[in-house]
C-alpha cells in the first residue's frame, strides 16, 4: 500500500509545477483630444511617456494609444494656455481593462 501511495505522489508531483495560464486583460484605450472650442486641431504632438510612443493628432484632433491597464502620463507639446507657453504639458491618466480614458486638451488659439 505504501508503494502505491509513493508512486501516486511521484506521478502527481510534475503536474503541480505547471502554472495555470491567466486570461489576458483586454487593452485600454487612451484618447487625447486637442481642440479649441469645438474645433479639433490636427498635427499636435502627443507622447505616451512610459512607452515612448509619439503620435500626431489627426484631422479631428485625436490621438489614440492602446495600452494595458495602469497609470500613464500623456505629454502634449506646444499647447497655448495664455501667458508664457510651456514647451509641453503633462496629463495623468489612469486606465482600467477594456475601458476608454479620455484626455481633454484645450489649445487656446487666440492666446498666441
Amino acid at each position: 500500500m505504501n508503494k502505491i501511495l509513493v508512486l501516486f505522489f511521484i506521478l502527481l508531483f510534475p503536474s503541480c509545477k505547471e502554472t495555470p495560464t491567466q486570461p489576458q486583460q483586454p487593452l485600454s484605450l487612451i484618447v487625447a483630444y486637442v481642440h479649441w472650442e469645438n474645433q479639433g486641431l490636427a498635427g499636435k504632438q502627443i507622447v505616451l511617456v512610459q512607452k515612448g510612443d509619439t503620435l500626431r493628432t489627426d484631422s479631428n484632433g485625436l490621438a489614440n494609444f492602446s495600452v494595458p491597464a495602469g497609470h500613464y502620463i500623456v505629454r502634449a507639446f506646444h499647447i497655448q494656455r495664455g501667458g508664457p507657453s510651456p514647451r509641453f504639458i503633462d496629463f495623468d491618466v489612469y486606465t482600467h481593462p477594456g475601458e476608454i480614458a479620455r484626455v481633454d486638451i484645450i489649445d487656446c488659439l487666440p492666446c498666441l
